[in-house]
């Protein structure tokens, strides 16, 4: 049986429209992003969930990360090393470059076809490294994001 609901309020006062917002991720966070992953979409509040839906990164042409291990990609997650992967990047032929480079993360799907992802309330998405430091380079990464706010109560019957 469907359930008539009025449009108007499924939102819960989240805006209904994907969102960019610009990241710059310097270098110095970059070397310590394994340990420290870093915030690129605040945590959207109680009752609300954030959808990511893609990001570009670009590196700026100038001295090659060095020391990028097999598995060393970047990942976003939410909010911390330990949450939920949502997308990742290979780093390797990307931050190992002294050219500028830009890569387009999408949203992570499984083998199977089957992509669906629940989002996790009022957490923050972050961009990490997946398995350890990178040791050397001085370019930034300059992230934009794409995500929307959920309410996580939107279609609870």
């Amino acid at each position: 049986m469907a359930i008539n609901r009025n449009t108007d309020t499924l939102s819960g006062g989240a805006p209904e429209r994907t969102i960019s917002r610009d990241k710059l991720v310097s270098s110095a966070e970059l070397l310590a992003m394994f340990a420290t992953p870093v915030e690129i979409v605040p945590a959207p509040g109680a009752n609300f969930g954030l959808v990511f839906e893609g990001a570009t990164i670009h590196k700026p042409a100038g001295t090659a990360y060095a020391g990028i291990a097999a598995g060393e990609d970047l990942t976003i997650k939410y909010t911390n090393q330990a949450g939920a992967e949502v997308g990742s990047g290979e780093t390797t032929g990307f931050l190992d470059q002294a050219t500028a480079q830009t890569r387009h993360i999408r949203p992570q799907g499984a083998a199977s076809g089957v992509s669906d992802k629940t989002p996790v309330a009022n957490a923050a998405l972050v961009i990490a490294l997946l398995t350890g430091e990178i040791t050397t380079g001085n370019s930034a990464l300059h992230v934009r994001v794409w995500y929307r706010i959920v309410p996580m109560y939107a279609f609870a019957s």
